[in-house]
């Protein structure tokens, strides 16, 4: 849906009512009010319907809201449509990707909105008389399923419309309203606020489509309301009555649908049915009894997870707005620049589509000091994410079972400790970053073990000091990295603990509701990514924009200056071997050098004071088997080089690194020409520099020759190279 399209039109409905609320009718959510979106086949959208509520006569007012013929949303008046008035949702039933999935007709858009909530796919033509006018070929050939309001309007709707949708080949059933012990008028608002009460949480889709069904719509309004209470409100739970002898036993089921309803019951209900119920099934009691056990151990589920389910928000929400409100609220409780709290937003957003995206970038919370508000951060992240884990902990095990049942954000504090030893957990974590990514694991099996594939794809923040220095650097190159700082006096930030609670939970249910209506644009979106980025960066950031994408120019440019802040050239974590090799770049190009020993290159390492080098070897300098080791990755090795006429020391030539160079570095233009020349001798004048012709005597040796008392350059492969001599002679390093 457009954004500014969705202001427009909010601002023209409190202009437009404005009558209606000074006589106490309300817009807004809390008292029953909503504005409904009647989008085309591309979600954009082409009128609203305004429905505004009295909270204390319950009395609703309703009205369309179109554009006049300037484009300004200003007329009370629905548009006229050629083919029929479009059905509500109808970007949803035109969606490619849901077009197998069963349909749910109700009367009234606000029941929609409650059942989509639950990721069921719903519709309606509007209120009762709206059959006639409504274009129903969105769903000729689908699979439909009619939820009646439990009135004679509502029957009659359901049949007016049955006939309509048969006679485009749709398959039609009807939920059986007798069988739900609904008021008089009743509807599936009621029955989930029914359900609610009843079994302490929300009714999800699983729980809606077990519901009994019959083949035609009811046509005796009185056989309905006969069963009921006359005191009994609508909107309120209707428990099976504790006197009864036995609860209602629903119409034919299946073994397992049956066994549902079973654990569905109280005790004393189920004590009731139990014996007739395990004969009717076939099985003795006590087996009966362990299915309805295992039964409400599923059920109850939700209630045993380590994170709180969020309802989506019941509005469809600004994306625009509810970013601000997000990066607002970071920057609220820590302090950061407004390009890392751009970038915490859309990472906090994105864990609310890892369902659609294809790469879950780190974000990792580095500090180089305690006290600098990485693990504030972390907390505030995950009092907005999706399914937030805390795990710092956990074992690898825990952690890559935890991920393949329930997909949550993984929050891990203090990684520069708990990653150190744990290379079971790197795999994982850098695993984790693809959709496809798995671990291989053994499960035992009876007597036997056999081979599992654990999915381990999910988002994950990574908090703890100095993490450039702990974290693998497969690990770094995978996130998004916030480098915070340690407040100064003058900054101020509020408490984390004098928070309400109720802030994260609002702003967590309008990122729901974010993700239950723009999955599919970030699904599809591809955003431009910046060529200064790498491709890894890319990776990171490709979803990160998608979201940003969702919300409008604005926020896809402050987006794309957070990518170039924060991964951009001059932001990257560079690993030890690229480091090395671009040290190694600079030794050639100040020395003017074409070839150089590995202790002399080792010593001019070591002569920068801004270097890791000297220090590398645990607090020594770093070794020649060191050195090897970091090149070997690059396909570069030691070999004999000869500088002069007798020193044919281990080393290293210009020509070994220029690939390296080309395509792990930035190659200056001043490196000295590839091409064997002669350079001037050294000041002492015994020898001549390396690429001299050799002299006339020659001598075959057996192996390396000590290095003359002389020669200032060019010792012997490896050896500690002699110090003071290094600035003397162009052929020393």
């Amino acid at each position: 849906m457009n954004t500014p399209t969705i202001e427009a039109i909010q601002k023209a409905a409190h202009t437009m009512t404005a009558s209606a609320r000074k006589q106490g009718y309300s817009l807004d959510p809390r008292h029953g009010g909503a504005i409904h979106y009647y989008t085309a086949p591309d979600g954009s959208i082409m009128f609203a319907r305004l429905r505004l509520k009295h909270p204390d006569t319950g009395e609703k007012w309703i009205r369309p809201l179109r554009r006049d013929v300037s484009g300004v949303w200003c007329e009370l008046k629905a548009p006229e449509f050629e083919g029929g008035a479009p059905l509500y949702n109808l970007h949803q039933l035109c969606n490619p990707a849901r077009q197998s999935e069963r349909v749910i007709l109700v009367e009234g858009e606000y029941k929609v909105d409650m059942l989509a909530l639950r990721s069921i796919i719903a519709t309606t033509s509007g209120g009762a008389q709206s059959v006639d006018a409504a274009d129903w070929q969105p769903l000729a050939g689908r699979n439909v399923l009619i939820w009646p309001d439990n009135d004679k309007a509502g029957f009659e709707y359901a049949q007016h419309a049955a006939d309509k949708l048969r006679a485009l080949g749709c398959e039609v059933a009807f939920i059986d309203v007798a069988a739900l012990n609904l008021p008089p008028k009743g509807d599936c608002v009621d029955w989930l606020k029914a359900f609610h009460q009843q079994h302490g949480h929300k009714a999800m889709a699983a729980d809606i489509w077990v519901l009994p069904v019959i083949e035609r719509a009811p046509e005796e309004i009185e056989a309905v309301g006969n069963v009921l209470s006359p005191l009994i409100n609508a909107g309120e739970a209707i428990p099976y009555p504790e006197t009864a002898a036995q609860p209602d036993i629903p119409p034919a089921q299946t073994d397992d649908e049956k066994i549902q309803w079973l654990a569905s019951l109280k005790p004393l209900e189920y004590d009731r049915v139990r014996k007739e119920q395990a004969t009717a099934l076939g099985v003795r009691p006590g087996t009966l009894d362990g299915m309805v056990k295992a039964a409400r151990s599923d059920e109850s589920e939700a209630d045993r997870l380590p994170f709180a389910e969020v309802e989506p928000h019941p509005e469809p929400i600004d994306p625009a707005q509810l970013l601000n409100e997000v990066s607002d609220t970071i920057q609220r409780f820590i302090v950061l620049d407004i390009e890392q709290a751009h970038a915490a937003c859309l990472w906090v957003a994105l864990t609310w589509f890892i369902d659609v995206v294809e790469v879950a970038p780190l974000a990792i919370i580095n500090a180089p000091e305690k006290s600098c508000g990485k693990t504030q951060l972390l907390t505030v992240l995950g009092r907005m994410a999706y399914r937030p884990l805390p795990a710092s902990n956990a074992s690898a095990s825990a952690l890559f079972r935890a991920v393949e049942s329930w997909k949550p954000t993984i929050l891990i504090d203090e990684a520069d400790t708990f990653f150190r030893d744990n290379t079971e957990l790197h795999g994982m974590v850098n695993a984790g970053y693809l959709r496809d990514g798995f671990v291989l694991r053994s499960e035992a099996v009876g007597d036997s073990f056999e081979p599992r594939m654990f999915s381990v794809f999910s988002a994950k923040a990574l908090a703890g000091i100095a993490l450039e220095k702990h974290l693998p650097d497969a690990t770094m190159s995978r996130g998004v990295v916030f480098n915070l700082r340690r407040k100064l006096s003058h900054e101020s930030v509020s408490r984390l603990r004098h928070a309400d609670r109720g802030l994260f939970t609002g702003i967590a249910e309008k990122l729901a509701r974010f993700a239950a209506d723009y999955s599919q644009q970030v699904r599809q979106a591809r955003p431009s990514l910046p060529d200064a980025l790498s491709d890894r960066d890319q990776d990171n950031w490709d979803g990160l924009l998608a979201v940003a994408s969702c919300a409008g120019d604005e926020w896809l440019d402050w987006a794309m200056k957070a990518a170039l802040k924060l991964s951009g050239a001059g932001e990257k974590t560079v690993s030890t071997g690229n480091e090395l090799l671009a040290d190694i770049q600079h030794v050639f190009e100040i020395k003017r050098i074409t070839k150089i020993s590995t202790a002399d290159l080792i010593a001019a390492l070591c002569d920068d004071d801004e270097s890791a080098w000297a220090t590398y070897n645990r607090g020594k300098p770093i070794t020649p088997r060191q050195v090897a080791k970091q090149l070997a990755a690059y396909g570069i090795a030691s070999k004999n080089i000869r500088l002069g006429a007798y020193e044919t020391p281990k080393g290293f030539e210009l020509s070994q690194f220029l690939d390296a160079f080309v395509r792990y570095l930035v190659t200056p233009l001043n490196l000295p020409p590839h091409r064997h020349k002669s350079l001037e001798a050294n000041k002492h004048g015994v020898l001549d520099v390396a690429d001299n012709p050799p002299q006339k005597t020659t001598r075959h040796n057996p192996a390396t020759p000590e290095a003359p008392p002389l020669l200032g350059c060019g010792g012997v492969a490896d050896k500690t190279p002699i110090l003071g001599m290094g600035e003397e002679c162009e052929i020393e390093i």
